[in-house]
């Protein structure tokens, strides 16, 4: 793209509100600025541009303030307490700008591309005019769907730029070179020491990706696999894992949102790990929790696991109707688990999946309504009797109150008579 005319697409990049105005405000104040990175990569590939990095040549503060002052949103410091630039974001609309000073040792746009991971994201457009800065051939690696290093050490210095690579084969289809899969297995030792919150954050973009298989293999040619997962896995191991998830690109499962994909390849690779050591809610709960998934997630993630090892066993009856009011609204992926973890586990599945489309009657009764009608005092009885009374609701059994309370003094009454 050296001295080409800037497409058309990073032309509608400029004129971009959030980035009419950072041109503004940097005429005004004598700076100069560039988006960089991922912005300039997905609005080359004709993708939506929802947060835009943009390196400034001086102090980015002012810029934030200004642009507050100007409406464009809250200007917030990002980077406090972190090595590295000063950050600062400025939130506008459904489009977030951050602000970062030029680093190097020109403090120049020459020494950005240098320092960044992957060609594809050494670009940079300056916001007033004037061509891409190109170094490396990035927009021609685009072009081919082409994934290179900018520079062995980079990789090294932030190992997790490796995972990073197995996510833009899965988010963006860019496939990585010979070089970058040995620059990558030279770095792998590293990332175990990187933070958590930053390797689930690459994680959580891949596991929601359309397909996962191609990026889970090539992570576990690099050797991160392992490290990624927070587990020792050897490359045999590894590399099961990754031809095992082949299920997981089923198109019942990319039909998913993105948001159920994560969550149901998550419990399936929880499930998965942990297999052989008698994996359960619990397990991969605490498995989750040290990876730092979201609280909400991993409660949900962990959850179809405990049902989907239920499913497994294939529960008829009153118990399959337990499983079908415990499970609610996670149930059709809890029996997609079940199914993709073993081809064995399916009929009773798709059994239980469609147990739970199945218009259910419920009955309105109240742990007071129990007691006061059986007599029973306060206690853990209670809420099992409601429990039972809810899967005899279920399975047509109890259509009324009035069955309710015959029902429940014919429990007491058995109960009583049983000891």
């Amino acid at each position: 793209m050296k001295n080409q005319p800037v497409p058309s697409s990073l032309l509608a990049l400029r004129r971009r509100p959030i980035v009419r105005a950072l041109r503004d405000v940097c005429a005004r104040s004598g700076y100069a600025a560039w988006i960089v990175g991922g912005a300039v990569r997905d609005a080359l590939l004709g993708l939506p541009v929802l947060e835009i990095d943009a390196a400034v040549d001086g102090d980015p503060e002012p810029l934030a303030r200004e642009l507050e002052a100007a409406g464009c949103g809250r200007a917030v410091f990002l980077s406090k307490g972190r090595p590295g630039p000063r950050v600062f974001r400025v939130a506008a609309g459904h489009t977030e700008l951050d602000l970062a000073a030029l680093t190097g040792a020109s403090g120049s746009i020459v020494d950005n591309p240098a320092r960044r991971d992957f060609t594809v994201n050494a670009l940079a457009l300056p916001v007033a005019r004037g061509p891409v800065v190109d170094p490396f051939d990035g927009a021609a690696d685009l072009a081919r769907r082409a994934l290179r290093g900018v520079r062995e050490r980079n990789f090294h210095d932030d190992p997790l730029r490796s995972l990073r690579a197995a996510r833009l084969l899965a988010t963006r289809g860019l496939t990585p070179d010979a070089e970058l899969l040995r620059w990558a297995r030279s770095a792998a030792s590293g990332l175990s020491a990187v933070a958590p919150e930053r390797i689930a954050a690459e994680l959580s973009k891949i596991l929601a990706a359309p397909r996962i298989g191609p990026a889970l293999s090539w992570a576990a040619r690099a050797g991160i696999l392992g490290a990624s997962l927070g587990v020792p896995l050897s490359a045999a191991a590894a590399g099961r894992l990754a031809r095992a998830s082949a299920p997981l690109d089923e198109p019942g499962v990319r039909s998913l949102s993105p948001e159920c994909r994560r969550r149901l390849r998550l419990a399936w690779i929880a499930a998965r790990l942990f297999r052989g050591d008698g994996v359960d809610e619990a397990v991969a709960r605490r498995w989750l929790a040290t990876r730092r998934w979201g609280r909400h997630e991993s409660e949900e993630a962990a959850a179809l696991v405990s049902l989907a090892l239920r499913a497994a066993e294939g529960p008829r009856g009153d118990a399959a109707w337990h499983w079908v009011l415990d499970a609610g609204e996670l149930a059709e992926d809890a029996a997609r688990l079940a199914g993709l973890l073993s081809a064995r586990s399916r009929p009773a599945a798709r059994r239980l999946a469609r147990l739970s489309l199945r218009p259910r009657r419920s009955v309105r009764v109240s742990g007071k309504d129990v007691m006061d009608w059986t007599g029973l005092a306060p206690g853990p009885r209670i809420g099992t009797l409601l429990r039972e009374l809810a899967v005899a609701a279920a399975a047509r059994r109890v259509k009324s109150r009035k069955d309710a309370r015959h029902w429940l003094s014919v429990q007491v009454l058995n109960s009583r008579n049983s000891l």
